[in-house]
């Protein structure tokens, strides 16, 4: 149940902590006195939305904090995420000036949706506008989930909900694919044979490249080996390089018959003498090799012309790299061709999911007809202690044209409340008096297996007064003694019924607009509930009716 809740600096009002009892609560106050802006902060502490221009004019920061008292499902989810279990449980939400929002589950930093999760866990928040609600599939398919104990055929439901929607995604894009033209398929045969033709695997392009470098420069470099063998050998000016390296070798001979001492200079010069003598060989050797060949260097030209106009064509550095190119384009091959056989599968595979997710729908909308058909009765006998006796309800479940994640149904809701007329659907109800009870059996029934803790009801019984109003007010007080009911009301009826009551109220002084929550003892609660009576001039008459009130209701 709600404790506590202490709100600062939030839109008119400036500090206030308000103490909440168990049972039942009302909260009155004078169209405009702030009851909107204390259930806007109870929003916000159950992870809603937030508006910097909530934060009170001249303030940078509003907080508010709320302490609830913790249940088994509360610490399970706090189990669950890791977070720590406190004998109560503290929320708080900040909101900056500039719009920055900030909360925490006993003071550890969470998201709002996280905060969002728990708060449904504490507080069925019904707002002026949730009556709405009633007319929306989804809130009556949740509403039905909420009081049945079928959750593993939910959970099972939508996992084949999710299997099958994977499952159309897959078959999409294999659609897409398959729907392209012809013409990229030709395309890519058309890349992989110019890639082919190149046999680029087959050669080796550095080995190639040398040798289309030696046939472009034979010439130059047959006159050039020559000329080095020429430098060596060459004695028609003189000696000749050799010639000279055998000299110098035979002047160090000479002195190694007087010292041992240039021995390894001797040795030295018979190395070099020895290699000299080798290399002009080999120049000569070399010069002789080298020949012309226009044939072949056409060829080389030819090849590698090819593979530049295709390195250029796929942006590619080199032969690898198309090598790898061509391996790509043999396995996009391969799906392409193979296309047929993956869509074939993929429609078998849709038609079995969607099979699947249609026994399970079927399941669980059984279920849920079970379930709803005594859930009616409840509803319906509720009404009927409402002031409404001769109060229908019907669910009319079937299949839908198209499942979603809640369920393959369509549900409709018919109601009646005069004699002799057939249901019809909840939509054509005209009396918010009506809607107004609907709503307030809805939030009554199958209490035991929703089991939160606090309702807050935000003037649910909009449109009722005189009897009716009090026979709501009665359905509230059975409420409370199974969870903590907080109801904001115009009705005297109510506001006398509950054992705790706040007067919301606004105070000027200094020029600044305050609003104000009063918690009202016996007599000021006398002056309440007569003004909720008689208007703005309170009676005698007014006054004895008030006590009254409260004095059927202790």
């Amino acid at each position: 149940m709600l404790k506590r809740l202490h709100i600062e600096n939030y839109a008119l009002i400036e500090d206030l902590e308000i103490l909440w009892n168990e049972g039942m609560t009302s909260m009155t106050g004078e169209t405009g006195s702030g009851k909107s802006i204390v259930l806007g902060a109870m929003g916000l502490i159950l992870g809603h939305r937030t508006e910097a221009s909530a934060v009170r004019q001249g303030t940078q920061k509003c907080t508010i904090e709320a302490t609830f008292s913790s249940t088994e499902a509360t610490n399970q989810w706090l189990k669950t995420y890791d977070y720590e279990i406190w004998p109560d449980i503290i929320l708080r939400r900040e909101l900056s000036a500039e719009g920055r929002s900030r909360a925490f589950i006993n003071d550890s930093p969470v998201t709002a949706g996280e905060m969002r999760h728990l708060g449904e866990k504490l507080v069925d928040l019904h707002g002026q506008d949730n009556t709405r609600l009633l007319l929306t599939r989804d809130y009556q398919l949740n509403w039905i989930d909420q009081r049945s104990n079928h959750d593993h055929l939910y959970a099972a439901y939508h996992a084949a909900f999710s299997a099958h929607e994977e499952a159309k995604s897959a078959l999409r894009a294999i659609e897409l694919e398959k729907a392209k033209p012809q013409t990229d398929l030709d395309y890519i045969r058309y890349q992989l044979q110019e890639l082919e033709d190149l046999q680029i695997e087959k050669h080796d392009w550095v080995a190639l490249e040398n040798e289309r470098n030696t046939l472009e420069h034979s010439a130059e470099l047959r006159h050039d080996l020559q000329a080095a063998w020429s430098a060596l050998t060459d004695e028609s000016q003189g000696d000749s390089a050799i010639d000279r390296v055998q000299e110098a070798r035979k002047r160090v001979d000479a002195t190694i018959q007087r010292t041992a001492q240039y021995s390894s200079l001797h040795q030295r010069l018979d190395a070099l003498n020895i290699e000299a003598k080798d290399i002009a060989n080999e120049l000569e050797q070399q010069a002789e090799s080298v020949e012309e060949n226009p044939q072949r260097l056409q060829t080389l030209q030819g090849w590698f012309n090819d593979l530049q106009r295709v390195l250029h064509k796929h942006n590619a550095r080199d032969a690898q790299a198309l090598i790898a190119l061509k391996m790509q384009l043999i396995n996009r091959l391969e799906k392409v061709s193979s296309i047929q056989q993956a869509y074939d599968d993929a429609v078998a595979h849709e038609k079995q999911q969607q099979q699947a997710m249609m026994q399970q729908g079927t399941t669980l909308m059984k279920s849920r007809e079970s379930t709803a058909q005594k859930l009616v009765l409840e509803i319906e006998s509720t009404l009927h202690s409402m002031s409404m006796p001769n109060a229908k309800l019907e669910f009319d479940f079937q299949p839908g044209e198209q499942p979603d994640q809640f369920g393959i149904e369509d549900l409709v809701m018919r109601f009646s409340s005069n004699p002799g007329m057939n249901p019809l659907p909840l939509q054509k109800i005209a009396s918010g008096g009506e809607k107004s009870r609907l709503m307030l059996a809805f939030k009554a029934v199958g209490h035991d297996a929703v089991s939160i803790p606090t309702i807050i009801l935000d003037e649910i019984d909009t449109g009722v007064s005189g009897n009716v109003a009090s026979k709501m007010a009665q359905m509230m007080k059975r409420m409370s003694n199974h969870q903590q009911v907080i109801a904001v009301t115009h009705l005297p009826q109510v506001a006398a019924i509950a054992s705790q009551h706040f007067l919301v109220k606004k105070e000027e002084s200094d020029g600044t607009t305050r609003t104000l929550v009063q918690t009202l003892e016996q007599d000021l609660r006398v002056m309440e509930i007569a003004a909720m009576l008689s208007g703005t001039e309170v009676s005698s008459a007014a006054m004895e009716n008030a006590e009254a009130l409260l004095l059927d209701h202790q």
